[in-house]
């Protein structure tokens, strides 16, 4: 009986039986796979300095908590499921941070209609 590790890390067991002469029964025993469930999804975004990290349920696989953590600043902030979807954290983060951008190209675009209309119409 010699004992020795598989490449994906399981322990077996191999038996060599000599039936006769001309016959020789090797076994390998292998203990069962390990299943691995998905516990927690982390997702990192460095563009934005963000990471995401959800707590899933290993039963059921539903999201149970979210922690948006900013990587630039270190003020993670704890938001729960029930409150408020991802995506709208996301829609929210967009809308609070372009609001100063979206005034000054609606800006630009109508000083170039008024030019426009006043190159048209005189």
């Amino acid at each position: 009986m010699s004992e020795f590790i598989l490449e994906d890390g399981r322990k077996a067991e191999k038996l060599e039986n000599n039936l006769d002469s001309l016959t020789k029964v090797i076994e390998v025993y292998v203990e069962p796979k390990q299943q691995k469930k998905l516990s927690q999804r982390i997702t990192e975004k460095l563009c934005v300095c963000e990471r995401v990290i959800e707590t899933l349920d290993e039963a059921t696989g539903e999201v149970v908590n979210t922690v948006v953590e900013k990587v630039c600043c270190d003020s993670p902030k704890e938001v729960k499921v029930a409150d408020k979807s991802h995506m709208q954290m996301v829609v929210e983060n967009k809308i609070k941070g372009s609001s100063v951008k979206n005034y000054i190209f609606a800006a630009v675009i109508l000083a170039q209609l008024v030019a426009l209309a006043y190159v048209i119409f005189m």
